[in-house]
């Protein structure tokens, strides 16, 4: 299930050949009241649209249009495009298309900066702000790996941050440990659980069940345990 994109259209009119780094926002991200572009949670298909003027009369050659400081969890399939001509008093479009993992962090304003340079060594940057939206609801993962020996991870996501225990049950319902009781925040958590018991012993060979609780949610899922 793929989350929906965003499209981010950011407007610079820069002196391409004009011999001046003076820059002029058309439509800009930060200038505008300080605008937070927001972007779904997990998303593929995402696109930033970024218009670049030429105020010159003269065509601008391969003009490179590069994004920079890109964090980790933020996936353009090319972080620069090159705009082969822009003509005299108009403009060309580099289009970015990126994903968005889902450990990227939820809330926090993250800053790009692209980058436009012209064949004669001009440089024009341009900020733009965005944010990571919580995802929509409540999720619990399959444990990884599944058969385990000894450890194994458990991932789960949520909406905003809450309460969360999760606890490690065998086949008998009996509580054979509890690896989470406290307040975690929205979007992607992930636990490890060593396999070892309440008394720090490990855990034998068999299926064992494991239930996260956050708020009214709750749910179960079962994992196996193989030496």
């Amino acid at each position: 299930l793929k989350m929906r994109a965003v499209v981010i259209f950011i407007g610079l009119l820069v002196g391409l050949c004009g011999g001046t780094n003076a820059q002029t926002s058309k439509v800009t991200s930060n200038d505008a009241g300080g605008q937070v572009w927001q972007i779904a949670f997990g998303s593929e298909g995402n696109t930033i649209s970024l218009s670049v003027g030429n105020n010159s009369s003269v065509e601008a050659k391969n003009v490179s249009v590069r994004f920079t400081n890109v964090p980790a969890w933020l996936k353009f399939q090319s972080s620069t495009v090159i705009l082969k001509s822009i003509p005299g008093k108009s403009t060309g479009d580099a289009e970015f298309t990126f994903s968005v993992d889902k450990k990227a962090p939820v809330g926090m304003d993250t800053t790009l900066t692209a980058a436009i340079s012209s064949i004669d060594g001009q440089v024009w940057t341009k900020d733009m702000t965005v944010s990571v939206g919580a995802p929509k609801d409540c999720k619990l993962y399959s444990n990884f790996p599944n058969p385990f020996n000894p450890s194994t991870k458990i991932a789960f996501e949520l909406p905003k941050a809450s309460h969360v225990t999760l606890t490690i049950y065998d086949v008998l319902g009996r509580e054979v440990a509890q690896i989470a009781d406290g307040t975690y925040p929205a979007g992607y958590n992930e636990l490890t659980w060593s396999g070892m018991n309440r008394n720090g012993r490990q855990v034998s060979s068999g299926v064992y069940f494991y239930r996260i609780t956050a708020g009214n949610w709750s749910k179960v899922m079962k994992m196996l345990s193989l030496k």
